[in-house]
């Protein structure tokens, strides 16, 4: 998983870096808010490690710019503090931040939320396929997209890349297609 590890502290930045790493993340490390929103403009970073108090763009201000920016994938962000009231909590909760760990860091605990980002965000993008399910007219079979009707092909191939070949299922060639031959006088092989 691609995350991105936010602390002013450069030896708590460090060892949560090597602890994901170890784990076999691919983390990227910044020093404050200011230069995780500069990474976070340019590469998808699924999941973000943020300490709260910095200097500058703090915790709480970066998670507000995440959830600000549109996207089509969500960003599951998991705070780091020191600070333990339950208004605290509750500020960052409203605030966007999925997780909220109090400092010093217990390095399983950490492991355990990325464990929980990771199905949670699997379960956004199987939602997202499943919101994308293709409206198709039973009849003529063009597809509904953004409010239009189009052919199925030229759906297909901009929203994939793809080209579509037609052919038919065997089911659908025993059915439909050698009875019609047959109607037709065609020979079928077979």
């Amino acid at each position: 998983m691609n995350i991105l590890v936010v602390d002013d502290d450069p030896v708590l930045r460090l060892m949560v870096v090597q602890g994901l790493t170890a784990h076999g993340h691919d983390v990227t490390p910044c020093e404050s808010g200011a230069d995780a929103w500069g990474h976070l403009r340019k590469t998808r970073y699924p999941i973000v490690v943020t300490d709260w108090l910095m200097p500058g763009i703090d915790g709480l201000a970066l998670t507000q710019l995440i959830r600000r920016a549109p996207s089509d994938a969500y960003t599951y962000v998991i705070m780091l503090t020191r600070l333990t009231k339950r208004a605290d909590y509750l500020t960052a909760v409203r605030a966007g931040v999925d997780a909220f760990l109090v400092k010093p860091l217990d390095g399983e605990m950490l492991l355990a939320q990325v464990d929980i980002a990771t199905r949670i965000l699997g379960l956004h993008a199987y939602a997202q396929k499943l919101e994308a399910i293709m409206v198709v007219c039973s009849y003529c079979k063009r597809v509904r997209s953004n409010g239009q009707w189009m052919p199925m092909e030229q759906h297909v191939a901009a929203e994939y890349g793809a080209l579509p070949s037609h052919t038919y299922c065997p089911d659908c060639l025993a059915s439909e297609v050698e009875p019609e031959l047959r109607r037709l006088g065609i020979a079928t092989v077979g």
